[in-house]
């Protein structure tokens, strides 16, 4: 299911290029005066507009696509630490029940010896 997933992103994304490099070469012919707040500029072609738009809007898509991996980048760093945080404390956990385990059977054999020692005979 990713595997498809990807395949079709990958080829919307293909489309989306293919028709955004079409747009502006059908229209590096046409001159078109730009406005920049109260400034008029020079015509300038509507092409190059268009591609620098492009660019720009592709930089942006980049650099949110970039942030959600480093938050995901962060979040896996993350969950592996509780992992390992939860295996030491499972690890010590098992370390106190063995030694636990040999007190009670010292105290088994000692309470064992001196029920031994203290019957008449």
């Amino acid at each position: 299911m990713l595997k498809a997933q990807r395949l079709l992103l990958n080829l919307v994304a293909v489309i989306f290029l293919a028709l955004t490099l079409a747009l502006i070469v059908q229209n590096l012919a046409v001159q078109t005066p730009v406005q920049f707040f109260t400034e008029t500029l020079s015509p300038v072609s509507l092409g190059l507009l268009l591609g620098g738009c492009s660019l720009l809007l592709g930089g942006a898509i980049l650099l949110k696509m970039w942030e959600r991996l480093l938050i995901v980048g962060e979040q896996k760093k993350k969950a592996s630490r509780e992992l390992e945080r939860k295996d030491v404390s499972r690890e010590e956990a098992e370390e106190k029940v063995k030694v636990l385990e040999s007190k009670v059977q010292t105290l088994e054999k000692a309470l064992s010896e001196a029920l031994k020692s203290s019957q008449p005979r």
